[in-house]
């Protein structure tokens, strides 16, 4: 039994009053962070998961809300659970674990003065991949989560020097839009690229855990004993003599990662080729063949070596990028755009890439399908809804569409910021503010016209439906021709308000994420998160 699951059957916080508190704070568990500091850290880690599940509960219960409204008969409630991790072990309890932070702060500093820290047993699940398949996640307690992170921190902070420039992933300096801003404009000056896209194959499950050994050696990183004594525990070299891999689902993984990967990225800073990587996605490019394959070379090497895979099934190889029609009939197939970290970048521009707009466009058929058209097709709508001549429904829809497109912006926001030159810095979510360096505004405008196309198509279908069922009036806004339902307004005959009845647009909003980039950077359009 772990440090960990020994205090969660022996202590209690009874024994911890303010003076023993002092005390615990002036006590280091590693350099630079006293026991307080990671109990304050387990704390947050914990709230944040209470949060992220109070949240979840809180969406679950407006959905069945909206759901009873709808309809003109009850509906089966079904209360949100809590996850399943939760009860695999007290220490992952969220509740628990930050009523006791100090207590488990102390065993685990008291483990590592002694040095028989070891890592409880995880939660593993499997999380399905788009392509098919499914990855293995492994959930450590909060607890050991919370000094996985304390230790990434510290080792990135200190070594920051070991990874490339060119390495985006999981970093507080660069991010994924600084890798996609800095492929745009190297491409842009060129009249074709020879482009080299591949993929590693179970990346976090495969390194070989002598060849990371060594390049650390090579590396020369800063690392303390304390240090080195938490990263072996999660490797699992002491107790279950693992060989290869290291667990995904944890912050010192994101470290390990980078190191292994490495000598790569400095033997191709040496060629004369460019390349960007984010984990174990990597492009290469350059005008020189020769560069180009010469680094494809390398990344092989490179795989014999760490003894980590190349995927074939996403690994696209050695291409031509050219603009669109310019290079036929060659031996090396030529393509006019390369996806990248869910973007489609070409030689001129960048666009969105097809998994993420499918994804967002599946989404939307969704909402528009339970709002207009799940009560109709099962003759329970709720008639009431349609009072006074206006569609609540459709009111409903058009709320959730403002919040998955534009975040916490209003329509009045949005509209008001895109004629202004001034954005204020605010932190801009949405859909739309996920992709503040896509360049092809014919993406948005395509983007618009579908969804006010299928919201037509809907109101016309729900009108027929709901007629069949004897329902004899009519509703703003049906029968308004599609290109109309960009410019819709009704003044409420009970309120006197005026109701906001235009169709979100993410040619406005993509307009506003625009204009914020420019004044305030991308860092406006982060998600404010964890590592995990």
């Amino acid at each position: 039994m772990n440090a960990t699951s020994d205090l969660h059957a022996n202590a209690t916080l009874s024994g911890f009053d303010q003076p023993h508190r002092t005390r615990l704070g002036r006590v280091l568990l590693f350099k630079g962070v006293t026991v307080e500091d990671f109990a304050t850290t387990m704390t947050r880690i914990a709230q944040a998961r209470i949060r992220r599940f109070e949240r979840a509960a809180k969406r679950h219960y407006d959905e069945m809300e909206r759901e009873a409204r709808r309809a003109n008969s009850g509906i089966s409630r079904t209360s949100y659970s809590k996850p399943k991790s939760w009860s695999f072990r007290k220490d992952f309890n969220p509740f628990i674990v930050r009523a006791r932070a100090d207590v488990y702060a102390h065993g685990i500093g008291q483990s590592l003065k002694n040095k028989t820290y070891s890592v409880g047993a995880p939660y593993v699940f499997n999380v399905e991949k788009p392509q098919g398949g499914s990855r293995t996640i492994t959930s450590f307690g909060i607890p050991d989560e919370a000094l996985s992170r304390r230790i990434y921190r510290s080792l990135m902070g200190k070594n920051l020097g070991a990874l490339s420039g060119r390495s985006y992933a999981y970093r507080a300096d660069i991010n994924v839009f600084d890798a996609i801003a800095y492929i745009s404009s190297e491409w842009r000056d060129h009249p074709r690229l020879f482009v080299a896209e591949y993929d590693l194959q179970d990346y976090f499950g495969s390194v070989d855990h002598r060849y990371l050994f060594r390049q650390m050696e090579m590396l020369n990183l800063r690392m303390t004993p304390r240090e080195r004594l938490v990263m072996e525990a999660f490797l699992g070299v002491p107790n279950t003599g693992r060989s290869s891999g290291f667990p995904q689902g944890t912050s010192i993984s994101l470290f390990l990662s980078g190191i292994a990967l490495s000598p790569l990225d400095r033997a191709l800073e040496r060629l004369n080729v460019g390349f960007a990587r984010f984990s174990d996605d990597i492009l290469l490019w350059g005008a020189d063949y020769a560069a180009v394959r010469a680094g494809v070379d390398m990344l092989f090497e490179w795989s014999n070596e760490s003894k980590v895979g190349i995927s074939k099934s996403k690994s696209r190889g050695l291409q031509i990028l050219s603009p669109a029609g310019v290079i036929g009939g060659s031996e090396i197939r030529d393509v006019d755009s390369v996806e990248f970290l869910s973007h489609k970048i070409s030689l001129r521009s960048v666009g969105l890439a097809r998994r993420p707009e499918r994804d967002i466009r599946q989404r939307i058929s969704r909402l528009i399908y339970a709002n207009l058209l799940r009560q109709p097709l099962a003759k329970t709508q709720n008639l009431a809804r349609l009072a006074n001549g206006v569609d609540r429904d459709y009111l409903t829809l058009l709320s959730q569409l403002r919040r998955l497109l534009y975040g916490g912006l209003s329509e009045h926001q949005v509209l008001r910021f895109s004629r202004s030159g001034y954005v204020p810095l605010t932190h801009l979510t949405g859909f739309v503010a996920r992709h503040p360096v896509v360049t092809e505004e014919g993406n948005w405008r395509d983007f618009d016209r579908w969804l006010r196309r299928q919201i037509w198509l809907a109101l016309r279908r729900r009108a027929r439906l709901l007629r069949k069922t004897g329902f004899a009036g009519s509703c703003i806004p049906w029968g308004v021709p599609v290109h109309m339902l960009s410019s819709q307004s009704y003044r409420s005959k009970r309120t006197s308000f005026l109701l906001n009845m235009k169709v979100p647009s993410a040619t406005r909003m993509a307009c506003v994420v625009r204009k914020a980039t420019e004044l305030h950077g991308t860092r406006v359009t982060e998600r404010p998160r964890g590592i995990y």
